[in-house]
């Protein structure tokens, strides 16, 4: 649906109708509520949308007035946002010609002193599971599997007043 209250503490943002083409002249609004002491993370799994003319806004708070985090439009994957608070507002706007895919957006939410999930690296393992501020996870790859990118170990520091891993994840190819 296009107006809708996500109250979970993760789950996923698709476009009307996605992978499917979304139709035209939408003005759709999601809210992403989390727990007052949370904040979330969103991380874009696929992105295709009318360069230009159709765009998603992603803002810091509830409202139309909200900060706006970013706005997005084509087809180049946005990297991943976090919220500064507990409430998140994606609004997708698009015109009468041309529809395209759409997002496929996962969120997750997490406290003030934790970092956001990292995940496990496909082709790969993770070991630890503490996300608090101090805490290390490692990553191992797949037999047969190399590092290609990141890092075999990160740890949850707090840089610049926000809390963040200190690396990228391990990518194993």
């Amino acid at each position: 649906s296009c107006f809708f209250n996500f109250t979970t503490p993760s789950g996923i943002v698709l476009s009307p109708n996605y992978p499917e083409e979304y139709g035209s002249s939408l003005h759709c609004v999601w809210l992403i509520i989390a727990k007052p002491e949370s904040r979330i993370h969103l991380a874009f799994n696929d992105f295709d949308v009318e360069p230009q003319f159709d765009f998603l806004a992603v803002k810091d708070g509830g409202t139309a007035e909200s900060p706006v985090l970013g706005t997005f439009s084509g087809s180049q994957i946005p990297s991943s946002l976090t919220s500064s608070g507990h409430v998140a507002r994606l609004e997708f706007q698009t015109d009468h010609s041309m529809e395209k895919r759409g997002f496929n957006i996962t969120f997750t939410t997490f406290r003030h002193n934790e970092c956001p999930d990292p995940g496990v690296p496909v082709n790969g393992k993770r070991f630890g599971d503490s996300l608090q501020l101090g805490s290390s996870v490692s990553f191992l790859c797949d037999e047969g599997f190399i590092r290609t990118h990141g890092s075999e170990t990160i740890t949850c520091i707090l840089k610049e007043g926000n809390v963040v891993w200190n690396n990228a994840v391990l990518r194993c190819e």
